[in-house]
């Protein structure tokens, strides 16, 4: 059979999408990843009357009106946070930020990342072949073997790093949410030109995390095309106004969490807690580095990895708001959690352990414990975000499920009318149950 004419090959959508699919860009694109040291940061006009749009490639040549556009407190998007990550980049990951112009007064912002998602490395599951019949099995054989040709280079409008929105501002005084995110849109398709000159060629468009019945629950962007998608919730334990200490949380549990709780306290006497100052942080950065590995190992999905001098580029940038907590047995480091203060709600941050020890000393289940009694005492905030994964020990502790939409729009027109399908096909599901320890249930 011929191969099809070079000019059939170019005029039809429907080949291009399926050559695309089986010579995915990581194969056959051996252009440069993004320059980010390009720095210049020219107006664009968009298709707004007034409105304009300057995209920047690295943190520290963000305006200081960069910062006075957040609400009070946040630091996932703060220049100081992106700074530091940028000092410690993920492995893969390059950076964008967009400002956009009305009448020459900045009335939004977007932080993007861009990588390269590989769907079967960063899906843990489907590297394992499951127990069962033989139909599962083949069926597993069959998805691994279809996820193994997809890879795509995207551009994600948000945080890999944590659960929530920390991808957007806009100033709503002078934008409604419809207007708002049709100009995040154009201006994300502006930048996927602008990357595209640069020899990078972005596959798609991930927008996360956004809660349902937010101001920003976006039907325009199902309009223009984004496939809207629930993934696994995030985990917010809200604290109620009677709450000042901890004890005043443990008393609100019923008896049966509360004795459960006081059973793990006993379990990681054990161990000594203490928190850890950016001398500390760096004398066991090798330590931290292989805790944290051993648990984001672990996880069944997982969308980047952090590189070793993190927690320390971290520290050193936000060493008030940036917290590391390390337990110690005998004098060895056998575990970390780190917390992050943004405005009225501390941040379960990055964690990790030796699992062989977490039923002898309830590990785990301490660090929720002590990052709930942090929140209370020290940092006095409204609410502890434990973001997603280990959703039903969470819920123990009184966490509850919050509903997030990611959306994402494949730049291929074909390919994005299968993409919802796919990503219901791929993701992965974890079987769980909300528990109540406050009642109710």
């Amino acid at each position: 059979m011929k191969p099809p004419s070079i000019d059939y090959a170019e005029k039809c959508p429907l080949y291009q999408s399926v050559q695309s699919f089986f010579s995915p860009s990581i194969a056959e694109d051996v252009s440069p990843s993004p320059d980010a040291s390009a720095d210049s940061a020219p107006i664009r006009a968009l298709s707004v009357a007034g409105v304009e749009l300057a995209i920047h490639r690295t943190a520290s040549n963000l305006p200081g009106l960069w910062d006075e556009l957040l609400p009070e407190g946040q630091q996932m998007m703060s220049r100081a946070y992106l700074r530091a990550q940028e000092q410690a980049p993920a492995e893969g990951m390059e950076y964008a930020y967009l400002l956009f112009y009305q009448d020459k007064q900045v009335v939004g912002q977007a932080a993007c990342q861009l990588m390269e998602f590989r769907t079967l490395r960063q899906i843990q599951s489907l590297q394992q072949a499951p127990e069962g019949n033989i139909m599962g099995r083949l069926w597993h054989r069959i998805k691994r073997a279809f996820a193994s040709r997809l890879n795509f280079k995207l551009i994600i409008c948000g945080a890999t790093q944590f659960t929530g929105q920390h991808a957007f501002v806009f100033n709503l005084t002078r934008l409604d949410p419809d207007g708002a995110m049709a100009l995040l849109d154009e201006g994300l398709q502006c930048l996927a030109r602008s990357l595209q000159a640069e020899g990078w060629r972005a596959d798609g468009i991930l927008i996360k995390d956004l809660e349902k019945g937010n101001t920003f629950f976006p039907r325009s962007l199902e309009e223009q095309g984004y496939a809207g998608f629930p993934f696994q919730p995030n985990m917010v334990l809200p604290f109620r106004p009677d709450w000042n200490t901890f004890d005043d949380y443990l008393e609100a549990m019923v008896s049966k969490y509360r004795v459960r709780a006081r059973r793990a306290f006993k379990k990681g006497k054990g161990l000594a807690a203490r928190e850890l100052n950016e001398e500390s942080i760096q004398h066991h950065q090798e330590e931290i580095y292989h805790l944290y590995n051993e648990i984001a190992g672990r996880a069944d999905f997982n969308m980047l990895s952090l590189p070793k001098g993190y927690f320390l580029a971290l520290k050193r940038a936000m060493p008030q708001q940036f917290r590391v907590f390390g337990y110690y047995r005998q004098e060895t480091l056998v575990g970390f959690c780190s917390t992050l203060s943004n405005g009225p709600e501390l941040e379960a941050h990055f964690m990790g352990f030796k699992p062989e020890l977490n039923l002898n000393y309830q590990l785990y289940l301490n660090m929720l414990y002590d990052m709930i009694r942090i929140a209370l005492e020290e940092e006095q905030v409204d609410k502890v975000v434990f973001s997603r994964t280990a959703l039903e020990i969470k819920s123990s502790v009184g966490a509850e499920p919050l509903e997030m939409y990611c959306y994402v729009r494949h730049l291929n027109p074909v390919f994005n009318r299968a993409l919802p399908g796919l990503v219901r096909w791929l993701e992965p599901k974890e079987e769980w149950q909300q528990r109540h320890p406050f009642g109710g249930g």
